[in-house]
């Protein structure tokens, strides 16, 4: 039995079966977001501007006035399942989530024809390191990375953990690598001696091509802070149910089992912001230390690209960008359907006449509207 029989709509239920279809080509955690927008758009079909519950086709669901609607009640926080979040307006990491999906679900069920999706203001840049920052840091690296515990006062922090975050740091500052692109690393990655590390990185807002392999190279800073991390690696990894090949490791247990387990993408990113935390407090007022950023984003906009790896990203947005539909506007009415002037719809195919433009206009303000009183 699949998921799909309890959605409404018919349409709801033919995207559902689209997911489906997607499951062996996408991650297991784009998967279930994927999922998610499967279950907004049951929450969404019925509502004032929307398809109703009888909608057979799923292409129904990625037509203009559909996708602005959907929009606009997904990110004023009416279509989330959990019913103490209603309300709740979608923060801008969740947003950004949800365009990519609708994205990727868009070219399945629409193809060529494409859909024209809403944009996603992004915010100022984060704290990042200075160029003093950065070479203070791998000063400190080969200092702190042989020393015993850190502690002042009740912070402390342990041997292990110093040594982890230490590498952890470095590799991101020499590497800008993301989070996510950090806890995919294994030990393999690394060249000899620890001088390169590979990354497998993806253009940003790129998450349907094809990951770029690129080997970049370490400082010798790095390389001290890595190979003090591997000696305790390989202590943690000797456990009978500890990673073979993962460079990042837990320390302690956790509820997924014994020290040694690889870290996910949201628990590095958890272990670097507790570790910065203490490291800051611990190491105030220490001759050239300048608090670090406690988000990994924070370390990876402090350098600038290389220019191999721009060249390469630059060629694969070239490439991704020759497969997409060349033709851009309004969607065509098909041949044997005839146009009913007066309504927003009608206006979203590219219609001008004064019924049509004034059927748009109160349609905006009918939702402008809505969405003040839902704030209100």
């Amino acid at each position: 039995m699949t998921g799909r029989r309890q959605y409404r709509a018919p349409a709801v239920r033919e995207l559902a079966a689209v997911v489906d279809q997607l499951a062996p080509e996408v991650s297991g955690n784009r998967l279930k977001q994927l999922r998610m927008i499967v279950g907004m758009w049951d929450r969404a079909v019925g509502r004032d501007g929307m398809p109703g519950p009888r909608t057979r086709s799923a292409r129904r669901l990625f037509q203009p006035d559909a996708v602005a609607e959907f929009w606009d009640l997904a990110v004023e926080g009416e279509l989330w399942a959990d019913a103490a979040r209603l309300g709740h307006e979608m923060p801008l990491a969740t947003r950004r989530i949800v365009r990519d999906c609708l994205h990727i679900l868009a070219r399945r069920i629409v193809g060529n024809q494409g859909v024209r999706l809403p944009q996603v203001v992004e915010p100022g840049l984060r704290d990042t390191t200075t160029p003093r920052q950065e070479a203070e840091l791998f000063r400190f690296l080969v200092s702190l990375a042989s020393g015993g515990p850190l502690a002042r006062g009740s912070r402390s922090m342990t041997v292990e953990y110093r040594a982890r975050l230490l590498a952890l740091t470095a590799v991101a500052l020499d590497t800008r690598s993301r989070v996510s692109e950090l806890a995919a690393m294994t030990v393999a990655d690394l060249g000899e001696d620890s001088r390169s590390v590979r990354v497998r990185r993806r253009q940003q807002n790129g998450a349907h091509l094809e990951p770029l392999e690129l080997v970049l190279p370490l400082r010798e800073g790095t390389g001290v802070a890595l190979r003090r991390w591997l000696k305790f690696r390989e202590d943690l990894v000797a456990l009978p149910e500890g990673a073979k090949n993962a460079l990042w490791v837990t320390l302690a247990p956790t509820w997924l089992g014994p020290p040694g387990l690889p870290i996910s993408a949201e628990g590095l990113g958890r272990s670097y912001v507790r570790g910065v935390v203490t490291l800051n407090y611990v190491m105030a007022g220490s001759p050239g230390w300048e608090p670090l950023p406690l988000q990994l984003e924070g370390l990876r906009r402090a350098a600038a690209v290389p220019e191999e790896e721009r060249v390469l990203l630059e060629k694969a947005a070239r490439e991704a960008a020759a497969q997409l539909p060349k033709r851009r506007g309004p969607r065509p009415l098909p041949p044997d359907r005839p146009r009913v002037h007066g309504r927003e719809s009608c206006y979203n195919t590219g219609c001008r006449e004064p019924e049509c433009r004034e059927a748009a206009r109160r349609g905006r303000a009918t939702r402008k509207a809505r969405a003040a009183r839902r704030r209100a």
